[in-house]
């Protein structure tokens, strides 16, 4: 973090009243109150990705709403877009190059954002890269995948990056059309991707309990489960009168089965 801006010293303290704050928010900063001078403000340093304007003006209001002083971004770097957004909003913001804190003072000078390490490739990247391997082409222009994938401009200027930061790509310009081109043959490509790309395929899948059925099949695991209760059952190693069950009524243990899973109701 800076220690003086326009030769003025910036003293940090912790603040300490994040626990006033909804959880979303207080788990994606980091505070700090902040003496510029003998201006105090409060300081957030993002731990995830910065939000969006809508959501950043919204986290704002309600901090100030415990304490009323100025909000400042403390960012690594910021691009060119997110700059002028965040002026045009009167958002303050300061960098290790730039500064824009409108109660005292502004400094802006052009910074490149650093390429950040990925694990995975988001959906959209995911997308472009398979688009990307398709295609054949040595070069793509990223207005040629603007006309087939279903992604705005600026979430494929996103995916561009992310392309970019596995080192696996070339980004450049001819002329004014931006295009990507692997540094890999299709095969080496695809082996040196692997570690970024998602399975589309999914184990487990999520419904509303009031779309089950009785026809449905049970899942493995309630199966099983069932197997070893009935297999309990069969060898009398459980106690039926704690559960309310007299001799041997089938039907009353299936009930029993169906309701402990909130497949149907007890009848």
């Amino acid at each position: 973090m800076l220690t003086s801006v326009f030769g003025i010293s910036i003293k940090y303290e912790a603040w300490n009243q994040q626990d006033s704050l909804p959880v979303y928010i207080a788990g994606s900063y980091d505070f700090y109150t902040a003496y510029i001078g003998n201006k105090r403000c409060m300081i957030l340093i993002p731990i995830e990705e910065l939000a969006t304007l809508p959501a950043l003006k919204k986290q704002i209001t309600k901090i100030q709403q415990i304490d009323n002083v100025p909000v400042v971004f403390g960012l690594a770097a910021i691009s060119n877009y997110r700059r002028k957004s965040l002026i045009e909003n009167n958002i303050p913001f300061i960098t290790d190059k730039q500064v824009f804190l409108p109660f005292i003072g502004t400094m802006l000078t052009d910074e490149k954002e650093p390429l950040k390490q990925i694990e995975k490739f988001v959906y959209s990247t995911q997308q472009l890269f398979l688009f990307y391997l398709y295609s054949k082409k040595k070069r793509l222009y990223i207005s040629e995948a603007g006309k087939v994938l279903p992604f705005t401009a600026m979430t494929l200027t996103r995916a561009v990056r992310q392309l970019e930061a596995t080192d696996l790509f070339l980004v450049a310009k001819d002329g004014v059309n931006k295009f990507i081109e692997s540094k890999y043959n299709r095969y080496e490509l695809l082996e040196k991707s692997k570690v970024y790309l998602s399975t589309p395929v999914r184990r487990t899948g999520y419904i509303d309990k009031t779309q089950i059925t009785e026809n449905m099949v049970f899942a493995g695991e309630i199966a099983e489960d069932m197997k070893k209760f009935l297999s309990e059952i069969a060898d009398e190693t459980v106690d039926f009168k704690s559960l309310g069950i007299r001799g041997t009524d089938k039907q009353k243990m299936t009930d029993l089965l169906y309701q402990c899973y909130g497949l149907k109701e007890n009848t």
